[in-house]
């Protein structure tokens, strides 16, 4: 499987996904400052500066993997180009999973990078402007740890999701259609709640959802060429 993502990864390349993930981060930080140093509303408390990471971290993350999966998944089954894959000696299962693995890890890692890069710039921004609420402690870096791993699984399991909406037509319009509905799925979610994170029961209810949609996908839908 390794061997499989590596391959993958030298076909894709690393790139220009190194330049998306540089470009997400950026935006990220552009959005806190703006938002944390607006004058017209109180300050924010630590709570709410990352709740504000974790909901543009939803959007460009979800958004991203469903772009990836469009771009080397969908794609090749559109284009046909699937077919020479599937014409190695290797189960074409497995192949899917080094595709699928590749993307989730790519995902995972730029979107932990992220989180490290907000929280620092969140702390010195505060620093030197003042403009959280409290003190920094360190309930608040273990509070911060706790929701950016919950939102980091949460945001892959949603992404896979993507694929699996996007494979039952292998359509590149409902791959990334469906990346903005489950966004606004996730942000309903803790409207409706009294704290600015994920719950553990949603998370795992997301990741066996999504389990349970890859199964499916796996023994139905790899199959089919349309």
């Amino acid at each position: 499987m390794i061997h499989l993502m590596k391959l993958e990864l030298k076909k894709v390349g690393l790139k220009k996904y190194v330049l998306f993930s540089i470009v997400g981060i950026f935006i990220s930080m552009f959005f806190l400052f703006v938002g944390l140093n607006d004058s017209s509303t109180i300050k924010s408390s630590y709570e709410k500066a990352f709740t504000t990471v974790g909901l543009i971290f939803c959007f460009y993350y979800i958004i991203l993997f469903s772009v990836l999966v469009s771009s080397y998944i969908i794609n090749e089954y559109n284009h046909k180009t699937i077919l020479v894959m599937f014409s190695y000696p290797i189960d074409r299962r497995k192949l899917m999973c080094a595709k699928l693995f590749l993307i989730m890890l790519l995902v995972m890692i730029s979107m932990l990078i992220g989180y490290i890069c907000c929280g620092v710039f969140i702390i010195l921004l505060d620093k030197y402007m003042g403009v959280i609420k409290g003190e920094f402690e360190s309930s608040v870096l273990s509070y911060w740890i706790s929701t950016a791993l919950k939102a980091a699984i949460t945001f892959c399991a949603l992404g896979v999701g993507t694929f699996v909406v996007g494979m039952m037509k292998k359509s590149v319009s409902m791959t990334i259609i469906s990346a903005i509905i489950l966004c606004y799925i996730r942000q309903f979610y803790l409207a409706g709640t009294n704290t600015y994170e994920e719950s553990w029961g949603f998370v795992i209810g997301v990741v066996a959802a999504t389990v349970i949609g890859v199964y499916y996908v796996f023994t139905h839908k790899i199959e089919q060429i349309d």
